[in-house]
């Protein structure tokens, strides 16, 4: 009876404290003073933003279009992996920039957002960069889950766009963020790329569109053609180096750049023979410019008057070039400044896109000669290169073949990989060998989806696996026709 009695007690007591524990208001004690109440749209954006550097320092394209190569390791140059993730971009940046919209959107909390800039440009802004990143991932994977994707366990299977889909969809953001802009509100906080300034985030916007319009040209041409004249004809895109979008980086090592961090404790990266070569059998002075000379080696045929370009030696793709000091890095300028900004789009870039549009009869404002020297001169200029022998280039390289454009463009991406392998691919030009290194020798043409997506999503999977195409580095995708 004693013990029963105790347990009856000791229970009452512990529903006692329960009880009392619902009633009790401990106030703010476990209120964290420092932390916001809700979700900072400043932050989110300056997160979403370092996706746009990501992108810009991407290794694939680099590889794949050989403009670098590796060391001791040459797994991605001989096109050793086989499956990619996308992943990281959903659940990341574009979660970020989706709630960045829907908080400016939403009447409940559209004035609370707005403390960290107009409403509008915010959401121009987030839609901007979230086409950006759209761009990259169907330019690399082809067809993608989109419209009904997001919608957490509401929609854990979604549907599968095309990719001419996702260019309508691309092609709408673009727009909708231009109507959006407004210049003479307040910027966007939390923006590393433009400081808040609106008429530059047009500018990308305008950078953006004619680039995807190119992409689209062999497939979709009066859609194309549109919205490329529409681009130029709106005055609003890069016209002088002053004017190139580059990705900033602070000092420190959570915010310097990835190719010093790269180059930080190790090498993996060297100059391609392909790139070398291609420089030294044109006298391109962007040789001395793109790369350190090798410490340890000299070739026996320079080109340039003197053998200025001796030192200057190019790696076979995909060998294992274990002993790196043989080979040139690329420029100290980039791998050794934490600050270095990535170029994301730049005149070169845009002249030379602009020269092939001329050579396809679209109105630009210029002949296609004009531009394509323009383009020459614009990369050359931003890589230092002296005046006399942009010249001396110039006047050797005065044909415009669609050829000679490619070839340009593949030469002013240096270091760009995601765009020189996307123009690569839909120009099929210059004429790349693949690696003699690789157990299959063919150069990647789409990045094959990781296996979680069949695996998690299979009816959508097989559905549009039976209208793109066998799932592997090789199936060709929609824009890339020729």
């Amino acid at each position: 009876m004693i013990n029963i009695f105790k347990k009856t007690v000791l229970l009452l007591g512990i529903a006692s404290i329960f009880s009392s524990c619902e009633t009790v208001d401990f106030g703010d004690t476990n209120d964290n003073p420092n932390g916001p109440t809700a979700a900072v749209t400043s932050q989110l954006l300056t997160q979403a933003e370092k996706t746009i550097s990501s992108i810009g320092t991407d290794m694939s394209g680099i590889l794949f279009t050989q403009q670098l190569t590796e060391g001791q390791y040459p797994g991605q140059s001989r096109y050793a992996t086989l499956t990619y993730s996308y992943n990281s971009y959903y659940t990341s940046a574009v979660t970020d920039l989706n709630e960045i919209i829907k908080l400016n959107e939403d009447p409940s909390t559209m004035d609370a957002a707005a403390a960290y800039g107009n409403n509008d440009n915010q959401i121009a802004t987030a839609k901007i960069i979230r086409a950006f990143i759209l761009q990259f991932m169907t330019d690399s994977w082809g067809a993608l889950p989109w419209e009904e994707a997001f919608q957490g366990i509401d929609n854990p299977s979604p549907k599968f766009n095309t990719q001419e889909e996702l260019y309508n969809i691309i092609f709408d953001e673009i727009e909708d963020a231009l109507a959006l802009i407004n210049p003479s509100a307040t910027g966007p906080q939390g923006d590393v790329l433009f400081g808040g300034d609106m008429s530059r985030w047009t500018i990308f916007a305008n950078s953006l569109k004619m680039t995807a319009a190119l992409r689209i040209s062999d497939v979709s041409p009066t859609l194309a053609k549109s919205k490329f004249e529409e681009a130029v004809s709106s005055g609003n895109y890069i016209k002088t180096n002053s004017d190139n979008i580059e990705f900033p980086y602070g000092a420190d090592d959570a915010s310097d750049s990835p190719w010093q961090d790269r180059f930080e404790s190790r090498v993996d990266y060297i100059l391609s023979e392909t790139m070398m070569e291609s420089l030294r059998s044109n006298l391109d002075p962007r040789l001395f410019k793109y790369a350190e000379p090798a410490a340890d080696s000299i070739i026996s045929n320079p080109k340039f008057p003197g053998g200025i370009d001796a030192a200057y030696v190019g790696a076979p793709h995909g060998k294992v070039n274990g002993n790196t000091p043989d080979y040139s890095y690329p420029t100290a300028t980039i791998i050794y400044d934490p600050v270095y900004a990535t170029p994301i789009y730049t005149a070169a870039q845009m002249k030379l896109s602009m020269a092939e549009a001329a050579l396809k009869g679209w109105s630009v404002g210029a002949t296609t000669g004009e531009l394509f020297a323009e383009g020459i001169e614009a990369s050359m200029e931003y890589w230092g290169v002296d005046s006399a022998d942009i010249s001396s280039y110039l006047s050797a390289h005065t044909s415009t073949t669609i050829e000679d454009i490619a070839y340009e463009k593949w030469i002013a991406l240096y270091l760009n990989g995601q765009e020189a392998w996307s123009e690569w691919r839909r120009l099929d030009y210059p004429v790349l060998i693949p690696s003699e290194y690789a157990g299959d020798p063919r150069i990647p043409v789409r990045l094959a989806y990781d296996s979680s997506v069949e695996d998690n999503n299979k009816a959508n999977y097989d559905a549009i696996i039976a209208t793109q195409g066998i799932d592997d580095l090789h199936t060709k995708l929609w824009w890339d026709v020729n």
